[in-house]
């Protein structure tokens, strides 16, 4: 990983850029590194001044953007292709299913922001969005509106890593401090679990 990291970081920018959005694009294809790994690399290579920071902030907006809204556009295009029929049709209309389905309708723009700032989620919550009828269009006005908060948060976070550090150096950083976001998103997903198993006992 040093290695391609290495590789891009000697690029001219508007090439770093493409490799960054084309990485977040495919990654609705083929699940490979995760967005918050690219985008605070991204701020590690624009506090290298490899890169200016409106350039990455609109190549991590080009990816990601469209790769969480094809995912949601999947949902809801199985949704409408399925209909009622076969196993997994009668699923999708079991009366729990259509319950969930309902929910996030009901709360879908609150999950949608939310499930941005948590990593590893992202792709099941986003297809089950559009398994539920949520609108594509809506997803993405609600996905840009909190990514325009998370996309600069994740940038300064990787300038302030990769601030006076080598590429290898910068990328153990990265790796730490991904690790540290991924626990403690999980923390809370286990921490929330047990509250509400507390208050069901």
């Amino acid at each position: 990983m040093d290695d391609l990291v290495a590789r891009i970081s000697e690029l001219p920018q508007w090439q770093i850029a493409l490799a960054a959005t084309w990485l977040l694009l495919q990654a609705c294809v083929v699940p490979s590194l995760p967005e918050e790994i690219v985008t605070t690399t991204m701020g590690m290579l624009v506090a290298q001044g490899r890169i200016s920071a409106p350039l990455a902030m609109a190549a991590v907006l080009a990816g990601l953007l469209p790769a969480n809204s094809a995912a949601v556009f999947i949902g809801s295009l199985a949704r409408r292709r399925i209909g009622n029929a076969g196993f997994l049709g009668r699923t999708l209309s079991s009366p729990r299913v259509a319950a969930a389905s309902e929910a996030l309708r009901r709360h879908g723009p609150l999950l949608v922001v939310v499930t941005r700032f948590v990593p590893f989620v992202r792709g099941p919550v986003y297809l089950a969005t559009g398994l539920s009828g949520f609108g594509v269009a809506r997803f993405f006005a609600l996905d840009a509106a909190a990514a325009c908060v998370q996309v600069p948060l994740l940038l300064w976070l990787g300038s302030r890593l990769g601030e006076g550090a080598t590429a290898a150096e910068a990328w153990a950083r990265i790796g730490w401090a991904s690790a540290a976001l991924v626990g403690g998103a999980l923390a809370v997903l286990v921490g929330r679990r047990a509250v509400v198993a507390l208050r069901a006992a």
